[in-house]
């Protein structure tokens, strides 16, 4: 029996497609009528990785920008009339997430007697914003916060992919109604520019076409932006990929080109692309979770839980009660604020509408410029 076990941990690839096979089977189960769905692959990578399982960084970079630059190149039509009709909305949004996590963090090393360093890494876990997590390590030069985002990371993905499937139930919506709620420009209007045109499709199933939004999208996620201090803000592969496939789809077409891609190819590879994601950061964070939770205590988890739902119920209460969001465009922007693609592939499941995504996409670069800059903040005023 342990030479199998040996045989099966040891063949990585076989182990990549047995988590992400086990991981779909248990997304499928209902729970009192809720389900993981591709967060699935989350559950079975924490336990693969608690007994050893270990895979390679660039296969959840890999699956990132394949979901993000899918889910760019569905929203794409739908994000400049929401921006246009939602700006300040967004930025609210965005702005109680940062005051939230700015708050708790305070609570934590205050009341919990947490380190700021430690603190912080709770913060960037609970908020599934890894660039803040790079933020506060180069600030404070202390690998410690590493240890709060790992333990933080899970519930906060879990607790936000709850969230967009209890809210719609809680309340009962009728799912075409609120979608008929979000704006959306005239099909006319988005078609205007493609009338009386004969484009050249290059490959029917659109694999150029996410290839080459992909291409784009890490390309602009690369550049960064001095912010003082040494410290420097870029949109990171996630926020140049979802961003260069809007744009990508917003367009069309360069000259005869085009530049549309089916939803037969881009549903599906979109939710391999958020399994191979949960799937590697699952295993990584599997692999010490025990270890760290009996090390640093319940505390760790108490406060990472306390800083994931404040963070999620101000953001929800901001978009729909302050700015009068649509339901899903308001859960749309609370996964934006929260920086958390799964969450937003199963608001995407919920709503069984990809516009939800133009929302994601408009606040997940402010929360992310503001998650970055909230270290140094904290750090400054707490030390």
């Amino acid at each position: 029996m342990e030479g199998i076990v040996k045989m099966f941990f040891s063949n990585g690839v076989l182990m990549i497609f047995l988590a992400l096979m086990l991981g779909y089977l248990f997304g499928r189960i209902s729970f009192g009528g809720l389900k993981f769905g591709t967060s699935g692959a989350l559950i079975v990578a924490l336990i693969f990785g608690h007994f050893g399982m270990k895979v390679p960084a660039i296969v959840g970079s890999v699956g990132l920008v394949l979901f993000l630059g899918c889910v760019g190149l569905s929203a794409g039509p739908s994000f400049v009339s929401n921006l246009k009709a939602n700006f300040w909305g967004f930025l609210g949004t965005s702005f109680a997430i940062l005051v939230s996590a700015g708050l708790t963090v305070a609570m934590a090393v205050k009341f919990f007697d947490i380190p700021v360093d430690l603190a912080l890494g709770i913060a960037a876990g609970a908020l599934t914003c890894t660039a803040s997590l790079a933020a506060t390590v180069e600030i404070t030069a202390s690998n410690i916060a590493s240890v709060g985002y790992g333990l933080a990371y899970v519930f906060g993905i879990i607790s936000i992919v709850m969230f967009v499937q209890i809210v719609p139930k809680l309340l009962k919506v009728n799912i075409k109604e609120e979608n008929d709620k979000m704006v959306d420009p005239p099909l006319s209007e988005r078609l205007s520019s493609l009338k009386n045109l004969k484009l050249i499709i290059v490959d029917g199933p659109g694999v150029f076409v996410i290839a080459f939004a992909i291409v784009i999208g890490v390309l602009l996620g690369s550049i960064k932006v001095p912010l003082g201090s040494g410290t420097f803000f870029s949109l990171g592969n996630a926020g140049g990929t979802i961003i260069a496939g809007i744009i990508v789809s917003a367009i069309g077409r360069i000259g005869k080109i085009s530049l549309q891609a089916p939803k037969t190819t881009l549903m599906p590879v979109r939710d391999l692309g958020i399994s191979l994601f949960l799937l590697q950061n699952g295993a990584n964070a599997g692999a010490g979770f025990i270890a760290t939770l009996s090390k640093y205590g319940v505390k760790l988890f108490v406060v990472g839980v306390i800083m994931s739902l404040v963070a999620i119920i101000a953001a929800y209460i901001v978009a729909k009660f302050l700015f009068k969001m649509p339901l899903f465009a308001a859960l749309g922007a609370t996964t934006g604020a929260m920086t958390s693609a799964p969450a937003l592939n199963a608001l995407i499941s919920v709503s069984n509408d990809d516009r939800v995504a133009a929302f994601y996409a408009a606040c997940q670069p402010v929360a992310t410029v503001g998650l970055v800059i909230l270290p140094q903040i904290m750090v400054s005023i707490l030390k």
